[in-house]
């Protein structure tokens, strides 16, 4: 019986094979012109007898001229599907047309800006029917893997329009798309339903990266009329800064050199022009600033604290453009247009100085002596960017930033004195002559040469060769002389010459990739070598006297020291499923310098969870490691702060990161963000206390570690004619050296307790908006003079010697001011024209910057004795400006 079965079986299959091989045998002819798929099938099945079976879900809806005549079956359907993933097979009495199960294809594209081309950084690229989306990375590029047949695709941003495009997706697609703003002022950068609230926009998945754009940037105050990207940074919360923005930019209890700041990619070392005030980003060459605070993505690495990514813009693809701008403070060219139109393009962008204009009649207006004296500070920067597409797949960028900062500082006065001998009739004249020189320049170069390259349609590579430099250069010459009238001869003569300079450069070379495996599936990795030279500081000291006779001092801290650095990282990006979203990341880094070695690995972890779309959860911890120290002589964030290297005595900086954030939209345009963070720091470098600051570095500084916690919060406003955020502070920052104060933890000095900081703009109409910000914060932490004491010091005698007290125990005033603004925007045919007033500092806050020991004499009638009191030293009054720019 189990014979007759299998024998029965075998008869069956064998008779279902030689039918189908028979079905796909027949003869069949067809021809159509402008025909869909499924009209060819179900015309030629009904012609021919033949019955077919398929998912209407599956046959695109293309059009084709198809012809054939009295061909197999087998051989006809291949024509009808050609182009398409489909396959068929006879089963039974019937063809069946299926898709193989492994069928899948990517979109891929660059998402522009549809007025001059500009990519956009971290759009949304949604799969409506699925639910698969994606973002674009830094140059606009997006990679979207979906299965075959029908996709309704969505492209959305900030302020633009929505983009819908529907279609059959059969074949690997590259779709490029422009995106029109909701509305605009014709070409002026007013953007009507944009949210200023962008700043805070997110670029990760995670949500670590912060977006500001120079729109967003130059609708709010500004300082003399010059809008700034580093000022606007700090209205967020997290971000600290000294009274007025002098002292640089402190991240979460970090300090200003723990910040990698980079322009295209490329790490520049300073950024600060006129001490901080403003900073050397011209906003009308920037495109989007990005600040991580928090998580660190693992392609980031060499700083502890956070990442500032500046992106330059390319430049206009469709028509050519002039825009200039005079202000307070500087005046602005920048000149843009396409080389080949949409596709290639050029920027270039220059700013120079106006401040000598006045600078030099206000010293001499306040100069109460009758010495001459000249005061003068000039800066310039200039921007250049070439955007060449070689291929569809291939694209080259050249980048140049160039800016440098020149302040002099020079006087001289004479006296006439005489001398009275009893013995000559006349007394004996002489001419005493003061002279002084003082200047200080300062200049950042960076350059680099990027090629991205498209492989297939999911790995995204950049290569990138750079050169970044700082030079630092502090001179001064004093001059005393007293020449006899009577023989016109030098009785007596000094001159005092000193040179400062520091240098850093590195030569760098770097590969980054961007592979989107699938939807929802993202890998990065890539490597980097840097060269470094750095001079830490050559000071050379000359003195000629009264015979011509020179003596120089011994040159200092003279050795330049070349290090290198390696780096790797591979970052793992994944949508988990349920609302839950990972990034995983490893970073590694060597570096070798003077036969010393260090290596550290660094892990960076965030996962988030989403359970509505309205409500999302973070939780974030990362190691991170520096290998170069900032070392500060002032806390007015002057250049003469000096890069030094890790060497064989000095060790890497190193810190662990942690915290937890929510974000909740609880309503249409409102939504409500908090972070909680911890992040503790060793090898922390510093100056020693009574150190010699232009001596061997090496011999004069402290190792210690540190701590920051805190919470912030921010509610923001994203929808509406008036739109803003209001943040709030709570933190601690403090430092522990064992070569200061006893060894005894401190408060850093920027360690602010409370910060309220508050931003609003409103639009009026389409050609006018005001705008105002509002920051408040505790005091400075500093230290103050208690009392003086003598101490006997071995073979030098007694010294007098200066209790300062426990470190930082004083607090400065609390800090806040209010900056007000107003932009009109007006259009005279092809001509665009912008009037920004601003108002800074608008109820004259005295917030003081220091505190100066002031002497005075006064007298009770009997004696005359000195009075000696701490008075404060404020920068910035109330101060209008005035700024106004033309497009054309």
């Amino acid at each position: 019986m189990q014979r007759l079965l299998l024998t029965l079986t075998i008869l069956a299959f064998s008779w279902s094979y030689v039918q189908s091989q028979a079905l796909l045998q027949q003869k069949v002819a067809y021809e159509g012109e402008g025909v869909t798929l499924q009209e060819a099938l179900n015309t030629m099945g009904r012609e021919n007898g033949i019955r077919f079976a398929f998912s209407e879900g599956l046959i695109a809806e293309e059009r084709m001229d198809v012809a054939f005549d009295s061909l197999p079956l087998a051989d006809a359907l291949p024509i009808l599907l050609q182009g398409t993933p489909l396959s068929f097979k006879a089963v039974g009495g019937q063809v069946v047309i299926y898709l193989p199960a492994a069928s899948r294809f990517s979109i891929s594209g660059v998402l522009r800006d549809a007025r001059n081309g500009e990519p956009l950084i971290g759009a949304n690229v949604l799969e409506q029917r699925s639910g698969l989306g994606t973002s674009t990375n830094e140059y606009g590029f997006f990679s979207l893997s979906l299965p075959y047949g029908a996709v309704e695709l969505l492209c959305s941003y900030v302020g633009y329009q929505a983009e819908e495009r529907a279609f059959a997706l059969q074949k690997d697609t590259r779709m490029d798309m422009a995106l029109k703003p909701e509305l605009t002022l014709s070409e002026v950068e007013v953007i009507g339903q944009r949210s200023l609230s962008a700043v805070l926009s997110s670029q990760e998945a995670d949500g670590s990266g912060k977006v500001l754009s120079a729109q967003r940037v130059q609708q709010l105050p500004a300082l003399a009329g010059e809008s700034d990207v580093v000022r606007a940074l700090h209205l967020l919360p997290g971000v600290q800064t000294g009274t007025d923005g002098i002292g640089g930019m402190h991240v979460r209890g970090g300090n200003d050199g723990q910040n990698l700041i980079m322009i295209d990619g490329v790490p520049v070392y300073n950024i600060s022009h006129a001490a901080g005030l403003f900073s050397i980003f011209n906003t009308n060459a920037v495109r989007t600033a990005t600040l991580y605070r928090g998580h660190f993505p693992a392609r980031f690495g060499g700083r502890l604290s956070s990442v500032l990514d500046i992106r330059t813009k390319d430049g206009n693809k469709h028509e050519y453009h002039a825009q200039g701008d005079i202000g307070l403070l500087s005046a602005r060219f920048t000149a843009e247009g396409p080389i080949i139109k949409d596709k290639s393009s050029f920027i270039i962008s220059a700013r120079k100085s106006l401040i000598n204009w006045y600078l030099n009649p206000l010293a001499a207006s306040l100069q109460s002596t009758p010495e001459e004296r000249r005061l003068s500070y000039d800066f310039y920067d200039l921007n250049a960017k070439l955007d060449l597409q070689l291929s569809s797949k291939d694209r080259l960028y050249v980048s140049v930033y160039q800016g440098r900062d020149h302040y002099q500082n020079s006087g001289l006065s004479t006296d006439t004195l005489s001398i009275f001998d009893a013995s000559v009739s006349e007394p004996a004249y002489f001419i005493s002559r003061e002279q002084f020189n003082d200047r200080m320049e300062w200049a950042n170069r960076v350059s680099s040469l990027q090629w991205t390259h498209l492989f297939g349609d999911r790995l995204f590579t950049r290569f990138t060769a750079s050169h970044s430099a700082l030079d630092l250069g502090i001179g001064y010459v004093d001059a005393d002389s007293l020449l006899a009238l009577s023989t016109q001869s030098l009785t007596d003569r000094r001159v005092d010459i000193g040179d400062y300079q520091s240098k850093i450069k590195d030569f760098s070379l770097r590969l980054d990739a961007d592979y989107r495996v699938q939807p929802g599936y993202t890998m990065r990795f890539g490597w980097n070598l840097t060269q470094h030279f750095i001079t830490p500081g050559v000071l050379d000291l000359q003195v000629v006297e009264k015979a011509d006779t020179v003596v120089n001092a011994p040159r200092l801290s003279g050795r330049e020291v070349a290090a290198t650095e390696y780096a790797a990282y591979m970052e793992h990006i994944s949508e988990l499923g349920r609302g839950f979203t990972l990034n995983a990341g490893l970073y590694g880094a060597l570096f070798s310098v003077e036969k010393q070695h260090y290596a550290s690995v660094q892990p960076r972890l965030s996962l988030s969870w989403a359970p509505s779309s309205q409500f999302t959860v973070r939780g974030y911890g990362g190691r991170m490691a520096q290998f170069l120290h900032l070392l500060s002589n002032t806390a007015l964030g002057l250049p003469a702060s000096i890069w030094v290297p890790s060497t064989a005595r000095i060790r890497p900086q190193q810190s662990w990161h942690t915290g937890a954030a929510f974000h909740w939209r609880f309503k249409e345009g409102w939504q409500l963000s908090g972070d909680l963070y911890y992040k503790s720091m060793r090898h922390l470098l510093t100056y020693s206390e009574g150190a010699q600051l232009l001596n061997d570095w090496e011999s004069n500084v402290a190792f210690g570690k540190g701590e920051a916690y805190g919470m912030e919060l921010v509610l923001e406003k994203a929808k509406g004619l008036t739109t803003g955020w209001l943040s709030y502070g709570l933190a601690w920052a403090n430092r522990q050296y064992d070569r200061i104060n006893n060894g005894v933890a401190y408060p850093y000095r920027y360690d602010r307790r409370h910060s309220l900081k508050v931003a609003a703009v409103h639009r009026f109409a389409d050609w006018l908006e005001a705008s105002a910000s509002w920051s408040f914060s505790t005091g400075l932490a500093f230290s103050l003079p208690q009392g003086q004491y003598t101490v006997f010091v071995p073979g030098v005698g007694p010294v007098n010697a200066v209790d300062y007290g426990f470190k930082n125990d004083f607090r400065m005033p609390y800090d806040h001011r209010l900056d007000l603004g107003l932009n009109m925007y007006i259009e005279t045919g092809r001509v665009r024209h912008k009037i920004n007033l601003s108002v800074y500092n608008a109820y004259n806050r005295s917030n003081p910057l220091y505190y100066d020991l002031r002497v005075r004499y006064v007298s009770d009638g009997a004696a005359i004795e000195q009075q000696r009191s701490f008075t404060p030293v404020t920068l910035i009054p109330f101060m209008p400006a005035f700024n106004y720019a033309i497009r054309f």
